[in-house]
């Protein structure tokens, strides 16, 4: 198990939602640890559930040419809204919006910072000390 890229996944997760909170798209409250709790769930349903909601949508995904994912994002942060107390998603479209802006977060850090952590697995396989 690699700790540096599930904490990696975490802090993306974290700061994603953060800001669909800041465009009004999902709301946690003031409390950060509402905040953080949301992102660990998002990331757990996102390992747990995503794939097989994924392959049962599969028509759906492939009859919209991909577009379906985005309400399979959607679905993801509503469940997360259902398993977080104080986590709320603000109707459908704010939630796809909200799915959007997560993944457009991810991407871009993951796009940002891929050499950093590709340079940290190669040397932690290795043994050198990052």
């Amino acid at each position: 198990m690699d700790w540096t890229r599930i904490a990696y996944g975490f802090a993306a997760n974290l700061l994603g939602i953060f800001v669909a909170a800041m465009f009004g798209l999902v709301d946690y409250g003031t409390s950060f640890l509402t905040l953080a709790f949301a992102a660990l769930a998002f990331g757990i349903i996102n390992v747990l559930i995503r794939p097989v909601i994924t392959v049962l949508s599969l028509p759906a995904i492939l009859l919209t040419l991909g577009l379906f994912v985005f309400v399979v994002n959607a679905f993801m942060l509503w469940l997360t809204s259902v398993v977080v107390p104080g986590f709320e998603t603000l109707g459908f479209w704010h939630t796809v919006a909200a799915a959007i802006v997560v993944g457009a977060v991810n991407f871009v850090l993951h796009a940002l910072l891929k050499d950093i952590t590709s340079d940290h697995l190669e040397k932690a396989r290795k043994g050198i000390k990052a």
